[in-house]
């Protein structure tokens, strides 16, 4: 049984880190993964919960830095540059944090359940992490925890479209009614129901909805689930490594730190977690979402969110059973 730690007060960070083994880090170089905004957004994770974070671990003779990858898409944070000056103007800097900002695009490759993923170089070779995630809605996952954080946000831009890829949606004609509910469904408008089914592949972002949507069964993964390839490349980040993971419910938009438009808060502030388990503290982040919001997730995004968990129990082991203990 995993513990997962909650607190109102982010003062309590340090207590709860303490908790969970952070002076086992001493000595060590360790990446904090967590995401630095997309610039426009004002939702990312505070810097000020994250320099607690900097602080603990410099207090026990650990050497932090701050890390996340660039993005497989065009924007600022599509190059190591972009992103270290968009990082800066979120107050992610030295000067701020004391500690450095490293933006990864290189990668080795490890083996995740018959799948390889490029596990971004500087996470590959640390054996110690901390995961720190903003939870909030996301467009193409339903919600973005501490796997999304990895899965997505740990590996090489290569590994970032592969994912995508793997869950492209593949018609089979005689099932088909053409009822339109896959195009419906879909964010990117890359399908088109009328006299026949039509498919943009280069508009498609490969998140499985309309796989989901589909009465009939006509649709399938080109590979796999979105949910699936996140859980199994998240599993690769971490593998054989000692992590810590902390989970800020605060600031809960619609959509991700990736969007500079994430739209409404759908959830009042919540407070924060953390816990040595992967699956735990995603699974405790969405039942503390839905004692406030029961479903909003799905509500928002058409995306059962719980599947990112029960693929990570199914093909790793891990469990997503803890015991909440209130600080």
């Amino acid at each position: 049984m995993n513990t997962v730690y909650f607190f109102k007060d982010m003062g309590k960070l340090p207590t709860a880190l303490g908790f969970l083994g952070i002076k086992t880090f001493q000595g060590k170089k360790v990446p904090i993964k967590l995401h630095m905004g997309e610039p426009g957004n004002k939702y990312y994770i505070s810097p000020s919960l994250v320099k607690l974070t900097v602080e603990s671990l410099q207090a026990i003779g650990a050497t932090p830095f701050l890390f996340d990858t660039t993005v497989a898409y065009p924007g600022p944070r599509s190059t190591k540059e972009g992103y270290q000056k968009a990082a800066r103007q979120h107050g992610f800097g030295y000067e701020k944090m004391g500690c450095e900002a490293v933006i990864g695009d290189t990668g080795v490759k490890v083996a995740q359940s018959g799948h390889s993923f490029e596990v971004a170089t500087q996470l590959y070779e640390s054996t110690h992490m901390i995961v720190m995630s903003h939870v909030k809605g996301h467009i193409q996952a339903g919600f973005g925890g501490a796997i999304k954080n990895l899965g997505m946000g740990g590996v090489t831009k290569a590994s970032k479209s592969m994912i995508h890829h793997m869950s492209i949606p593949t018609l089979a004609e005689e099932s088909c009614q053409l009822c339109g509910a896959c195009a419906e469904v879909c964010p990117s408008q890359a399908i088109e129901v009328d006299v026949k089914w039509k498919y943009d592949s280069i508009a498609c972002e490969g998140c499985g909805k309309c796989v989901d949507a589909c009465p009939n069964e006509a649709l399938s993964y080109e590979v796999m689930d979105l949910q699936k390839g996140l859980a199994l490349s998240a599993q690769a980040c971490v593998k054989s490594k000692q992590v810590i993971y902390i989970s800020a419910l605060v600031n809960i938009a619609g959509n991700c730190d990736c969007d500079s438009h994430p739209g409404p808060i759908i959830c009042p502030d919540i407070g924060y977690l953390a816990s040595g388990g992967l699956a735990a503290i995603d699974k405790a982040s969405l039942d503390l979402v839905d004692n406030v919001k029961p479903g909003i997730f799905k509500e928002v995004n058409q995306i059962d969110p719980v599947k990112q968990i029960q693929y990570l129990e199914q093909e790793t082991g891990a469990s997503a059973a803890y015991e909440l203990i209130k600080l």
